[in-house]
């Protein structure tokens, strides 16, 4: 992960200083502001639901994107994937409430390091849900450096002390295929975060699913 390049006025740092503060403050409890939300850009997933079970963002949280903090996507020009872990804690949540939080966990420390969002454009559950993250609007955050035409994907859990759940993986195994044909994306362009940069992400018991996927094209 890495912190997002934006320019900012002295007029447009003020103002992104009065977005930020709230969201900030709210952490831990993110998804319980409801405080006339300006939600970004819907995206059309219809492709992902007869395949995949799909949570929207306004279904987990109404904490709106910092729109100066981020980059909009040229068109819908995505030209690989990469996954990660979550990385911090063991997480075997199933519940929605309990992902939920977890969302929330997740959205509050990319916020905390100034990212304009949460970096991630999909996560998956233990549970083998997949919740959107980022709008496909807008550039990720979540390889340093190589976020252009870059999706993001991020598995809660960190699969260095953990392995995947069976669910988890299946879904990645349908997801990943699904937005490649969607973006008309060489079969291969699928990475771990660890192809390229200094990481063990996605860890070394979710690693090896990720290079069966690239090995498929």
């Amino acid at each position: 992960m890495t912190v997002e390049h934006f320019n900012v006025t002295r007029r447009g740092f003020i103002r992104s200083l009065g977005l930020a503060l709230p969201a900030l403050a709210a952490a831990p409890s993110l998804s319980f502001v409801r405080a006339s939300p300006v939600l970004p850009p819907a995206t059309d997933l219809s492709f992902l639901a007869p395949h995949v079970t799909l949570k929207r963002r306004h279904e987990w949280t109404r904490i709106s994107p910092n729109p100066e903090r981020l980059r909009e996507a040229n068109g819908s020009s995505y030209d690989r994937i990469t996954v990660h872990h979550a990385g911090m804690d063991i997480i075997r949540a199933t519940s929605e409430r309990a992902v939920v939080g977890h969302l929330d966990g997740v959205l509050g420390a990319h916020l905390g390091r100034r990212f304009g969002d949460v970096g991630y454009h999909f996560i998956i559950d233990y549970a083998g849900r997949v919740w959107e993250g980022r709008s496909l609007a807008f550039w990720g955050a979540h390889v340093s450096g190589q976020n252009d035409h870059n999706i993001g994907i991020v598995l809660l859990g960190n699969f260095e002390r953990q392995r995947p759940s069976r669910e988890q993986l299946a879904t990645m195994d349908r997801l990943v295929p699904l937005l490649q044909n969607r973006y008309r994306m060489r079969k291969r362009e699928v990475y771990g975060h660890i192809d390229l940069g200094q990481t063990l992400c996605p860890g070394k018991y979710l690693y090896p699913a990720v290079r069966r996927l690239k090995q498929r094209g």
